[in-house]
């Protein structure tokens, strides 16, 4: 477990009780607090004031797969669309289990194409119900676990496909936890309201 990641993400979710249910404010973080070159491993979990960080593996067709090239790095790159560094992920899936139930959550992606053109298996869990898809964009207007996703990308011409994936919690309704993986894939800028 890293202390300076357990340390960043708590500050950057320490004010989620603040904001209001309008979605006035979302609490954004963006991996500067860590050191570029910083690992993570499948298995290993995170705990911050706010929220449970967990690094879970990556499925395809509902089984675990690619567990010998998985992790994640902390990379000095801006290929998910914010600022560097960003967080670098391959066969490796990430849970966020907030403390506290949230409304809202962002977060800036860019997948890996295949030179096919297609792409890995794309994981995605909210609330305990889970969905696999042929990438983030297809998630775009579904219903998962009582939340509506939104995705927007667009193929970059650089063999990465980058937007923003957004969920909202059905009025009334909590998000507990969310989970997204890929096969090769970015992560910067994850933005929450509670």
């Amino acid at each position: 477990m890293n202390r300076l990641f357990a340390t960043s993400f708590a500050a950057a979710l320490a004010t989620i009780g603040a904001a209001s249910p309008a979605f006035a404010k979302l609490v954004c973080y963006d991996f500067s607090g860590l050191a570029v070159g910083t690992e993570y491993e499948t298995g290993e979990t995170v705990n911050a004031t706010r929220a449970t960080i967990e690094f879970r593996p990556y499925q395809v067709g509902g089984s675990p797969s690619g567990e010998l090239a998985s992790g994640a790095t902390v990379q000095q790159a801006q290929i998910a669309g914010g600022a560097a560094p960003e967080m670098e992920m391959k066969t490796l899936s990430v849970q966020i289990l907030p403390h506290k139930p949230i409304q809202r959550l962002r977060v800036n992606l860019a997948q890996n194409i295949t030179p096919s053109g297609g792409f890995g298996e794309s994981n995605f869990e909210v609330n305990g119900v889970r969905h696999d898809g042929p990438s983030f964009a297809s998630v775009d207007g579904k219903r998962l676990g009582g939340a509506l996703l939104r995705a927007k990308f667009a193929n970059t011409g650089a063999n990465w496909h980058v937007g923003t994936l957004e969920l909202i919690a059905k009025p009334g309704g909590e998000i507990t936890s969310f989970s997204i993986g890929g096969h090769t894939w970015r992560l910067d800028d994850m933005c929450i309201d509670r």
